[in-house]
């Protein structure tokens, strides 16, 4: 789940951010020497006065984001949705190599996905607008760096081909010419990537003759679709790339959906003509990248580790999200060892329950996690493991304290408006370990216990996806959940891996 994705090219490193919707903390960064091996840095927006989340509903929160260099700092441009505010943050790298975030500056635009570009002494901030008769056109303001007043415009550059939900625009200048970067045709199978161009920056803009350059939308054999979102940048060689939004939904039963969300995809771009070629123009699975021997010297062979975290430097690993809000007041990070206390605020709450999740990173994989018994605390309260995709779609095994001092496990499944919660075992002992196993077709919830019975239930993956929300913003995040008074969560390591890697 790292949609709408944007990179830009600074020293040595790659530095790529991604959309967060309700998650906590905003925007997510990561950055890489070769394009295909990516470290999490710690997220740019982690306080209110960057982007409060508090009141984000589902799919909401911090929309596309967009990442630039000018003068020595970084620029990072969003809207965040729950307030309705597009604004820049400013950023600077630091001695050890860390980036240093600035308060945010509000730009007082109508519209969301906005892209800044710089040219000498002007700032440029192009965006999807809402125009009075209620569609959506790519529009432009020229403003001051400092301030986010605005200079000149909106003026609108262009209402695209003719696909719906015009959004995602970024410009390039290329040989004399201001290149306009768009998506169309919404977020799901429809996503297409157009491009246009003008010798002024506030045009008129005229459309590549063979638009849409990038898309799956008449190809449903294709494994990846909902291809879209796309950004232009350069190598440190000046080969072109793109980078882009996807999915890779799976076929059960002739039922196709995705739990996964949207990803990002990286593809060669031929930019020797007028107009950019991405792979061929089609975005395949994957790319013989001996047709590219330019572009191949910057890739290094990829190694996509497990996820694995003991809590050993009292730190949160920057791959953690929680819901809103920081769970500072209620985690503790000490040697070998978190714990987190409950609260009374459930996956359903518009709140910041106590959860702690992980991306789901492919259909077949494994997210456990290694008690503490000795650190666990139960009175009124519940522990264990959930999935959730929205506050209406979400799934939970647990734990609580019964009346003879044994343990109930619970069953909880959260489907629109049916909810199941039900007693489907009672243990003696806190258990060893809990899992979230997921298949394509379901996700099973299991606890070993203290004698390595596994005891749990399934549930269908399907509830969980994108279909089943109708929107493709996020996908499943999977993690540790403490509900109720006064009980808390010690978890010793926590795991994700694909399930062939399964030791």
């Amino acid at each position: 789940m790292r949609p709408d994705p944007s990179i830009v090219h600074v020293g040595k490193y790659y530095y790529m951010v991604n959309s967060t919707f309700e998650y906590y903390p905003g925007i997510t960064l990561a950055r890489s020497i070769d394009l295909l091996n990516w470290e999490t840095l710690p997220s740019v927006a982690t306080k209110h006065s960057q982007a409060d989340l508090t009141k984000s509903k589902s799919n909401e929160g911090i929309f596309a984001v967009c990442i630039r260099y000018h003068n020595d700092k970084f620029y990072v441009i969003t809207t965040n949705f729950a307030e309705f505010k597009t604004f820049i943050i400013t950023g600077s790298l630091t001695a050890d190599g860390n980036i240093s975030w600035d308060e945010r500056i509000n730009i007082n635009v109508n519209g969301i996905d906005p892209d800044i570009f710089f040219e000498g002494d002007h700032t440029y901030v192009q965006y999807t607008g809402y125009l009075e008769s209620g569609k959506k056109a790519l529009q432009q303001v020229e403003i001051e760096l400092d301030t986010g007043r605005i200079l000149d415009g909106p003026k609108v550059l262009t209402a695209g081909t003719g696909g719906r939900d015009v959004e995602g625009p970024h410009i390039i200048k290329k040989s004399d010419y201001y290149y306009l970067l768009a998506a169309e045709g919404g977020t799901g199978l429809g996503h297409m990537i157009t491009i246009f161009r003008s010798k002024s920056i506030w045009g008129p803009f005229e459309s590549c003759p063979t638009n849409p350059i990038f898309t799956n939308r008449d190809r449903a054999d294709e494994p990846l679709q909902n291809i879209g979102h796309g950004d232009l940048f350069q190598d440190e060689n000046k080969n072109w790339w793109l980078v882009c939004l996807g999915t890779r939904p799976i076929n059960i039963n002739f039922k196709t959906f995705t739990n996964t969300g949207r990803e990002t995809l990286l593809y060669p771009v031929d930019w020797n003509g007028d107009w950019p070629v991405v792979n061929k123009g089609v975005p395949t699975e994957t790319v013989d990248m001996s047709e590219f021997p330019e572009h191949a010297k910057t890739l290094q062979p990829q190694n996509l580790n497990d996820f694995t975290d003991s809590f050993k430097n009292g730190i949160l690993n920057p791959e953690w999200v929680s819901l809103r809000n920081s769970l500072n007041d209620r985690l503790t990070i000490e040697r070998d060892n978190l714990t987190l206390t409950s609260s009374d605020s459930t996956l359903s709450d518009i709140d910041t329950p106590s959860f702690l999740g992980l991306r789901q990173t492919e259909p077949d994989e494994t997210f456990e996690i290694e008690l503490n018994v000795d650190n666990c605390q139960l009175t009124d309260g519940q522990i264990g493991v959930a999935v959730t995709i929205d506050s209406t779609h979400f799934a939970s095994l647990t734990i609580k304290k019964n009346e003879n001092d044994h343990f109930d496990l619970v069953k909880t499944v959260h489907v629109f408006d049916l909810v199941v919660e039900e007693k489907i075992a009672e243990i003696n002992k806190l258990p060893k370990k809990f899992s979230i196993i997921n298949h394509p077709s379901n996700k099973e919830f299991l606890v070993q216990t203290i004698d390595n019975k596994n005891l749990g239930f399934k549930v269908a993956a399907m509830h969980f996806s994108n279909e089943a929300i109708s929107a493709l913003n996020t996908g499943d995040i999977l993690g540790i959940y403490a509900l109720g008074t006064d009980s808390k969560l010690s978890v010793n390591k926590a795991r994700r891996f694909p399930i062939n890697k399964e030791e």
